[in-house]
Parts: C-alpha cells; structure tokens; sequence
C-alpha cells in the first residue's frame, strides 16, 4: 500500500513500539496517546477506515474472546485475516477509551497468563500483531527508531534543497557566481566606506543597503538584490569614492538578465528548429 505520508506511519510504529517497550499501569491513558498520534497520519486512518467497512464487531469480537460460564476459561482466538484484525483491534481501543469496555477487567478476564502479566499479554496478543500488520501494508521495519525519522526527516529535507536548486539553476543558471560578484562588490564598498571620517545618518543608510543586499544574496533572491541597488544608486550618490563600485553593481545585475534574455531566445530557436 502506498502511503502520502509515510513520515507519519512511521511515527505511529514508532508510538507502538514505545507501548511495547514501556512500562505503565493505566492502558486507558496510554492508549489514550497511542491513538492520538494514529489520528495524525491519513493514511493509517484510510487504511483503518477501509478494513472497518462492512465490520461486525459484535459478531467479531465474540469469536475472538469466549468465556466459559461453568468453568471459568477463557479462549482468545485473533482473526487471522489482516483486515479484520486490525478493525477489531482497533474498535478495542475505542471501547476502552470511551468506556464501553472496562480495560481492567478486559485484561483479567481474557490475558491471565503464567509466564505474563496481563498487560504484558494485551501488548503481545493484541498491539505487536497490530504494529506488524500496519508495517506489513506499508513495507516498513517494525523495529523503527525515532533517531530512524530524524534521520530520514535530515534527508528529505536535503533532497528538497538540492531539488530547488536544480530548478533555480535551470532558470537562473551561474547565480552562484553572480552572487559571488555581487557580495564582493558590496564588502569593498563597506570596506571603503570605513574610512569616512564622520558619521552621518546618510552613511548608516548605505551601509544598512550594502548589508542589506549581502543578505539578500545569502537568502538568493534577485527580486530582493534588484530594489536594493536601485535604492543604493540613491543612498550612495554622496559617496564619490564608492561610486564605481555602485555602478558595477548595476552593471553585474544589467548583464546577468541580458545573458538571461539571451539564452531565452536560443532556448527558443532550439525548441523552433
């Protein structure tokens, strides 16, 4: 099955094997969590949704939980089909935390055990065959680990980056250098510019512009660099001693969209030919 979201299925497998391996005396409350973090991810709902289609769950759950009457036994029979296992573990959960069924007595009726307690039967009877169930759906390793979602959050999110900077490479191509020009004309024009004698208000302006741009050039936005430098040919007109380096700046961006323009209009003749 092919999740939308499979980060959150994860999650979820991860919130089963913490019940699995956790200790804790209230199941209501732990429950509780363990579905809250099972709402979160559509795709588990969907699943869960689709197999409580068409669900019996009285009929299902007394062939899964008998109780002799006269002598006391009990028989706990999980369906094997993959569906209706997960519909009736997850109607269980439902009942315990909405009250329907008493989680106390539900476990010392049907999860006495000699080697187990109880709880520890629920965990291995009911939740570690829920847990693989979802896992076997979604091919995932039942023994994932948060560290495993960091990790793969870590990748996602630098698989995304370098995808943005194909798209913009391939829509600006060379902004690396172009970029590059630009906050070396914008550090010798702070370099110079340390070398005036008095502070004015007019001074603090173009500095903040100059820094103004270097930060737009790390964030690589050209929309941003564009109306600085149009703001900076004005700020500076004061500072002869930058304004070389001002007009290269004018230059650089003036270039840059004419070879843009440039390679539009090749890219077009190719596509015509």
């Amino acid at each position: 099955m092919e999740a939308k979201n499979i980060l959150d299925v994860e999650k979820f497998v991860v919130a089963c094997n913490d019940m699995l391996t956790g200790k804790f005396l209230d199941l209501n409350k732990k429950l509780d969590k363990f579905l809250s973090v099972m709402t979160k991810s559509e795709d588990v709902l969907d699943l869960l949704g689709e197999c409580l289609e068409n669900f019996d769950e009285e009929t299902e759950f007394s062939k899964a939980f008998s109780l002799d009457r006269k002598s006391g036994s009990t028989k706990v029979t999980i369906p094997t089909d993959d569906k209706k296992r997960l519909a009736l573990s997850v109607t269980i959960f439902n009942d315990i935390i909405n009250d329907k069924l008493n989680a106390n007595q539900f476990l010392e009726t049907y999860f006495q055990d000699k080697k187990l307690t109880p709880m520890q039967n629920f965990l291995e009877k009911i939740i570690r065959p829920f847990r693989d169930t979802i896992c076997k759906f979604f091919s995932l390793d039942t023994n994932i680990t948060v560290e495993d979602i960091k990790k793969q959050i870590e990748e996602e999110k630098l698989f995304e980056k370098e995808e943005e900077k194909k798209q913009e490479e391939a829509q600006f191509p060379h902004l690396d250098e172009l970029l590059a020009e630009i906050v070396k004309s914008c550090n010798q024009i702070l370099a110079i510019l340390k070398f005036e004698k008095k502070r004015t208000d007019v001074l603090d302006d173009v500095e903040f512009v100059v820094n103004s741009i270097i930060k737009a050039s790390e964030k690589r936005d050209l929309m941003v660099i564009n109306g600085l430098i149009i703001g900076l040919n004005y700020t500076a007109k004061k500072f002869k001693n930058v304004r070389h380096l001002v007009d290269d700046l004018n230059d650089i961006i003036y270039n840059y969209y004419e070879y843009l323009a440039e390679d539009g209009e090749n890219d077009g003749q190719g596509d015509e030919e």
